[in-house]
């Protein structure tokens, strides 16, 4: 006898609901997976009663909605008409309970019930669900209770409800319900500390907006922006120390910077290039190592405004890339300070060396300005190398993009009839661009120019948003470093050449 048979059998011959339940579950799922048959109905109605009846034996109200669920979902499945209403009743007989005793597992029955209709949910009952959803969103919503006070849970409520109103076009209960739940994170506001309460405001700022209510939104913008500025003054500093021995300092300067010039700076663009690999490959050893961080959602924060949004790693891995990569730019500055340290103690370059070796691929016509930026660096002048190098940068980009065939302008948003130069971002994120690039320097540049998940130097020195601090020699390395990495650009993401076929 099989191992599906036997767990036939078995369901058929015990009395216990959840061992019969369990051992027609096996049976239904596995008979064509491991035996290799077709599945016999009986089996899942078998599971079916057995699910139901063990819901009376179940302790956990979790563990009975489950048992409900799956029964209904294979009386669905079998078109079976008396199990499938047995199976709703229950179901809502849990919901009703569940609800009565103010329990946070509302939202089983309305996921599964409210919009299929294979659920066979009559009207009565679809509009009982619709008016316990308006009650969850009263009760959660109410600033009066603050026992019961919970803008989550009346968002949460609020989502599904909204989701059901808009197949139905009824777009004065949207609004009121956005309207519902931007006041409730408003209110929540009130209650928090600074940085909490900004977290609330920018909730209630997007569900004003939704609410077509402009207005308001843009007084909760002003007063995030408040909140933003008070928990930024709260902040102290957090810092970590990190040791680096002489002997290790010694070994990978060595190895970088050797007696050949060229060599050396091609070895300075390699070892600070980031590798989307490697970055990906942290970002799965960090969530392995402190899952509960990887489920955090993360958000950006300047002097009064939210600059971005990280999600956890298995919904935004993208943006956790990103992350990753604007810790490793940091962690890269003692190194990358002595290896230019070393690099001109021993070949003594002047600018015009750094200069040639970027225009390697002919991506600048007229190097007077970027012979300014680097000039500006060998002084010490890191504001002006950086305001000079970063539009350089961006004008070698749509070099590139030259190259490969895209139009390196755009026409202008106000003005007909007039054109504006294509900037970095809308490069960046261009197939054709990121394809030539490589998955290492699209990820580099994204991070250090275009992402306001990683540095995001372009955007904050063009909206004037970079403060002082920030044009110091790292940020002027990182720059010169990216120079010479676009003097071997093209060798960095040449493509294996195929093999001659045999003869």
């Amino acid at each position: 006898m099989g191992a599906v048979d036997y767990w036939s059998q078995r369901a058929r011959s015990l009395s216990h609901p959840l061992l019969k339940a369990r051992y027609a579950d096996l049976a239904w799922d596995m008979a064509q997976v491991i035996g290799q048959k077709k599945r016999d109905p009986e089996d899942a109605r078998v599971a079916i009663d057995a699910n139901l009846a063990s819901i009376a034996v179940r302790d956990e109200p979790h563990d009975q909605f489950v048992a409900a669920i799956r029964a209904l979902d294979l009386a669905c499945l079998l078109s079976d008409t008396a199990r499938v209403d047995a199976a709703r009743a229950a179901l809502l007989e849990l919901h009703r309970a569940a609800n009565k005793a103010g329990s946070h597992q509302w939202w089983f029955a309305i996921d599964r019930l409210i919009d299929d209709k294979k659920s066979g949910i009559t009207d009565a009952e679809r509009a009982e669900l619709v008016a316990d959803l308006e009650g969850l969103i009263v009760r959660y919503a109410d600033e009066a209770n603050p026992g019961w006070h919970d803008p989550n849970a009346a968002r949460d409520a609020a989502d599904r409800l909204i989701k059901h109103y808009e197949k139905q076009q009824r777009s004065s209960d949207i609004k009121r319900l956005r309207a519902r739940i931007a006041r409730a994170f408003e209110h929540a506001a009130s209650l928090a500390d600074a940085m909490l309460a900004a977290a609330f405001l920018q909730t209630a700022m997007d569900s004003y907006r939704q609410a077509g209510m402009p207005d308001d939104s843009s007084r909760i913008r002003i007063l995030m922006q408040q909140k933003i500025g008070e928990a930024n003054a709260a902040m102290v500093p957090v810092s970590t120390e990190m040791k680096i021995t002489f002997d290790d300092m010694e070994k990978f300067l060595d190895a970088v910077i050797v007696d050949d010039l060229s060599t050396s700076l091609v070895r300075i663009a390699r070892e600070f290039l980031l590798r989307r690999n490697r970055l990906e490959q942290a970002v799965k050893d960090g969530a392995e190592k402190a899952p509960l961080m990887a489920h955090i959602t993360q958000h950006v924060m300047a002097d009064d405004h939210v600059v971005a949004k990280i999600g956890s790693v298995e919904e935004d891995p993208f943006g956790r890339l990103f992350h990753e990569a604007k810790f490793r730019f940091g962690f890269s500055a003692p190194w990358l300070q002595q290896a230019f340290l070393r690099l001109l103690e021993k070949h003594d370059i002047p600018p015009e060396c750094i200069v040639g070796w970027a225009n390697r691929h002919g991506l600048f016509e007229d190097m007077a300005l970027l012979l300014e930026g680097v000039r500006a660096w060998f002084q010490g002048d890191y504001a002006k190398t950086t305001h000079i190098l970063i539009p350089q940068i961006e004008v070698a980009l749509r070099s590139i993009a030259a190259e490969v065939g895209l139009p390196v302008t755009k026409a202008h948003p106000k003005i007909q009839g007039t054109s504006v130069a294509i900037g970095m971002g809308d490069i960046l994120y261009t197939a054709k661009v990121t394809d030539v690039l490589g998955p290492d320097i699209t990820l580099h540049m994204q991070a250090l120019f275009a992402d306001p998940r990683g540095l995001n130097l372009r955007n904050e020195m063009a909206h004037g948003l970079l403060g002082a601090t920030a044009f110091d020699g790292h940020t002027a390395r990182l720059l010169i470093q990216f120079l010479l990495i676009l003097g071997i650009w093209k060798e960095l993401v040449k493509r294996p050449q195929a093999k001659p076929p045999a003869t």
